[in-house]
């Protein structure tokens, strides 16, 4: 939005002029895989032990084959167990995770167990046809559809597992401007040092204010109410204070997101984080003030659904927008995530990107077209979410173009496809929130694709009255968009 890069530009020269700019870039953790357990070296033991010998021959015969008899159904049952058990054992890492909630590549979201098929016949069903196949010797020659049915083994479920349920097809993504909480007003009127400092002073202020971890709950409750398979989050934000470098967090919208979605019971894991600009500043109240923006994508990791994620990406546009100020040239660091994910056996590609907004809108073109160039570089089908500063509900908006630049580029519009006749507006609320009735007027935030995708349904969402927070503020200024996507041949 442009009232962001007034930010920029205002707070680069009072952090220049008072020590400089501090940086600073996100990592990823890496997961470890929990260890199988070793099955102890005496775990077949009996299965070929020795016996005293007999002093009677023929009972020591009949009684080795009672023995042998004996050691089969044990060395059997034995065999099943220990299978069970290594089932057990291995499938438990599939499910690795990290403290950082950082997803490795190639990271499996699947938390049931895989039961192969030989764990279903035990030993007792093995016993029981062969007393059947007996007892029908003894009887003689009967009904050859009867001796079928009485040799076939019976199948039951010992354990009264539930049938696997059918993969669902259908995928679920969300996107989500979270919004830092301020106008940058104070800061774009400021003449002076002093006049500057204050200004900080203010916008911090206002962005406590707008309690950033109570929107940021209101966001996991919609999260949680319509159950994305993928989220793509931007101006995911930290503000920090303290000196040089300011590290006291106070509102960490991306711990408190997933907090609240843990408490729900609805878990999510990071898969990616896009550092954006990171700028610290002095302020009247004796400390300086950090603010650090983010992009970020998370997925849903949870026993109902199976998502296999490879391919993880995380770029910064080579093209970005640049402002002059007296101390400098002032870069405002856009960029995009990528993962490939894999659902029902089907593969596709999810990008996560945050367009420039600053006119006359040359460098959001750019981007654009790097986007198209660079994260859909694939023969996989392609689903872009994200914040692209482009209105796609007016064609006599300067930004418009970039929207139709993307169209022409093979992308559908979901929203379009599935919802022609609704504006479906999506931007934006008042600065600080507390606009008694809804001002969003333009629809920027987008869910677009490249495929054979199928639109089951698409929504705006955070922007009814019943979404505001308990002190009456709206999530964020963006409304979220949530589409259900049939996948590409999956059928209808």
């Amino acid at each position: 939005m442009p009232r962001r890069m007034s930010l920029v530009a205002l707070l680069a020269v009072g952090a220049l002029l008072t020590g400089g700019a501090v940086a600073h870039a996100a990592a990823d953790g890496t997961a470890g895989l929990e260890t199988a357990r070793i099955l102890p070296g005496d775990a077949a033991a009996g299965l070929s032990s020795p016996h005293p010998a007999s002093p009677h021959p023929g009972a020591s015969r009949n009684k080795n084959k009672n023995h042998q008899r004996q050691r089969g159904d044990q060395g059997q049952s034995q065999s099943q167990k220990l299978l069970r058990d290594f089932t057990q054992v291995l499938s438990p890492v599939q499910q690795s995770t990290t403290q950082s909630r950082a997803l490795p590549d190639n990271r499996q979201l699947a938390h049931s167990r895989t039961i192969t098929s030989n764990t279903q016949k035990t030993d007792s069903h093995v016993r029981n046809s062969s007393a059947q196949k007996a007892k029908q010797s003894v009887k003689g020659r009967q009904n050859v559809g009867d001796q079928q049915n009485a040799a076939q083994p019976v199948r039951k479920n010992p354990k009264n597992e539930p049938a696997p349920k059918p993969c669902d097809p259908n995928i679920r993504v969300m996107t989500q401007n979270m919004y830092v909480g301020s106008s940058f007003a104070p800061l774009i009127a400021a003449q002076t040092l002093p006049q500057f400092l204050a200004a900080v002073t203010t916008v911090y202020q206002n962005i406590i204010a707008s309690a950033p971890a109570e929107r940021a709950a209101a966001v996991a409750r919609e999260i949680a109410r319509n159950e994305p398979d993928l989220v793509g989050l931007q101006e995911v934000d930290i503000i920090r204070t303290g000196s040089r470098p300011a590290e006291n967090v106070q509102s960490d919208q991306l711990q408190a997101l997933l907090a609240e979605l843990d408490r729900l019971g609805h878990h999510y894991e990071t898969v990616g984080i896009m550092p954006g600009l990171d700028i610290e500043a002095p302020s009247t109240l004796g400390f300086d003030v950090r603010l650090t923006y983010r992009d970020v994508v998370i997925v849903r990791a949870d026993a109902a659904r199976k998502i296999t994620l490879s391919n993880r990406q995380v770029q910064t546009y080579v093209i970005n927008s640049t402002q002059p100020s007296p101390v400098g040239a002032i870069t405002d660091i856009r960029g995009w995530i990528s993962v490939d994910a894999t659902v029902c056996g089907r593969t596709f590609r999810f990008v996560n990107t945050h367009l420039d907004s600053t006119p006359p809108f040359t460098v959001q073109r750019a981007q654009a077209q790097e986007l198209v160039a660079s994260a859909a570089n694939t023969r996989l089908p392609v689903v872009f979410v994200g914040d692209f500063n482009a209105n796609a509900s007016d064609p006599d908006d300067p930004t418009f173009a970039t929207y139709r630049f993307l169209l022409d580029q093979g992308f559908a519009d979901a929203w379009k496809l599935r919802r022609p006749g609704d504006p479906g507006f999506t931007c934006c609320q008042a600065p600080d929130l507390r606009n008694p009735v809804s001002s969003l007027t333009r629809r920027i935030d987008l869910v677009l694709f490249r495929g054979a995708f199928g639109v089951k349904n698409i929504n705006v969402v955070g922007n009814r009255e019943a979404d505001r927070t308990p002190l009456g503020l709206w999530p964020s200024d963006h409304a979220g968009v949530v589409a259900t996507l049939r996948l590409p041949g999956a059928g209808k």
